[in-house]
């Protein structure tokens, strides 16, 4: 990690190690749950249906609030918002192993969906005040690369959880880890800059816009609505590789599932360590949205050569691998340009936004993957999560043009 923290002063490593924590445990309360189904089920005597409405519930309160809460981060400050977010996030979750009634189940992840829409407004509006603007590449890859080690704890914690005491005891754990990392943030956070000090960053290229604080006008700019779309077309990309290629290699390759489920972890694990080289490309680049360019277009050629059924299976795992690395490349790339293109006094808001197109993206794309399998083509769930990759270069680039 010393990339990362190296050559930054003491605020700044705090800021990303405190954020990189709350970020970590916000993704691993997305996949708390799930482990435990087959516990549960009997418990609650429901069917998978009723607890999949769970999660349904939980993402529709998160996509519902994102908005306000990130004009709220802009309003009376983002460390406050983070924090109370841990706060009911870990009370809700305390609630839900405290508690065995689905009603109550229901309601704690509602109120843990809300919390969870605190996460990227804070936390980008967080680094992008303590951090300077030479730095923000690293920082917003070890935020994205701390996320995807909660994606990768959740199901193993769980599981070992309740395998060593049961499951009510894991859920319990799991809501007080939010919690004390909320009280952690709250003690040793006390100097951060909050987002009412006007473009406090250790830089302030981008202050002249600040006096626009939580203003909802700057969804309707130019940029932000072409970066909602690509964050649609990024999540929906993603979505046919994560949720159908498992179900797609056997139809196509005629491998067992076991190769399949192995791909797609090869996949997700290539996304991780190509998180943390791409904050350092995206600090050297002069071009963000060059890099973008470039890991889309050899993440689509990737999939087309899967999606062609004319691999040999070691070939599949190599384009795994660098469609892996490319999806895990650009993040940082990407959050610098949302960032730039935000005024200074709308950072949560600006964020907020195009986040409601990620939770867009992977709220509708996963119909016509279906529907495609349904249809007996596999191929074309890899096809189409292509043409969604190049669809999200043309979207960049439109935001890149105006501002050049």
């Amino acid at each position: 990690m010393t990339a990362i923290t190296g050559s930054l002063e003491t605020r700044e490593q705090k800021a990303i190690w405190l954020v990189g924590g709350g970020h970590l445990v916000s993704h691993f309360y997305q996949l708390v749950l799930p482990p435990l189904f087959l516990l549960i089920k009997p418990v609650y005597d429901v069917t998978y249906a009723e607890l999949g409405f769970v999660m349904t519930v939980y993402f529709v309160a998160t996509g519902i609030t994102q908005i306000p809460i990130g004009m709220l981060v802009d309003r009376i400050g983002a460390k406050r918002v983070l924090v109370a977010g841990l706060l009911l996030h870990g009370a809700a979750i305390v609630l839900a192993g405290a508690v065995i009634s689905y009603s109550v189940l229901l309601v704690a992840f509602f109120l843990g969906g809300v919390a969870n829409s605190v996460f990227h407004p804070a936390d980008f509006t967080i680094l992008s005040h303590n951090v300077r603007d030479s730095h923000h590449g690293r920082a917003f890859a070890f935020h994205t690369f701390s996320g995807s080690i909660g994606y990768a704890l959740a199901p193993i914690l769980m599981l070992a959880l309740a395998e060593l005491f049961d499951w009510q005891i894991a859920l319990i754990s799991a809501g007080a880890a939010g919690i004390i990392m909320g009280l952690l943030i709250m003690v040793f956070g006390q100097d951060l800059l909050e987002s009412e000090s006007l473009g406090g960053g250790l830089e302030k290229s981008h202050d002249a816009n600040s006096d626009k604080r939580g203003d909802w006008r700057v969804m309707l700019t130019r940029p932000m609505i072409m970066f909602f779309l690509f964050y649609v077309a990024v999540s929906a990309a993603g979505t046919g590789v994560t949720t159908f290629s498992v179900v797609a290699f056997p139809l196509l390759y005629d491998v067992p599932g076991s190769v399949a489920g192995t791909l797609l972890t090869v996949f997700l694990v290539a996304a991780i360590f190509g998180s943390l080289p791409g904050g350092w490309l995206a600090d050297r680049a002069p071009r963000e949205d060059l890099i973008l360019v470039g890991c889309f277009l050899i993440m689509a050629l990737a999939l087309v050569a899967i999606g062609s059924g004319a691999l040999t299976v070691w070939l599949i795992f190599a384009a795994m691998i660098v469609a892996g690395l490319m999806r895990g490349l650009y993040n940082a790339s990407r959050d610098i340009l949302v960032r730039r293109a935000a005024p200074g006094g709308s950072i949560g808001t600006a964020f907020a936004f195009v986040t409601v197109g990620y939770s867009v993206g992977l709220s509708t794309a996963p119909v016509l993957f279906g529907w495609q399998l349904d249809n007996g083509s596999a191929e074309s769930v890899f096809y189409t999560s292509a043409v969604f990759a190049l669809l999200a270069i043309g979207t960049v680039l439109v935001p890149s043009t105006k501002q050049s």
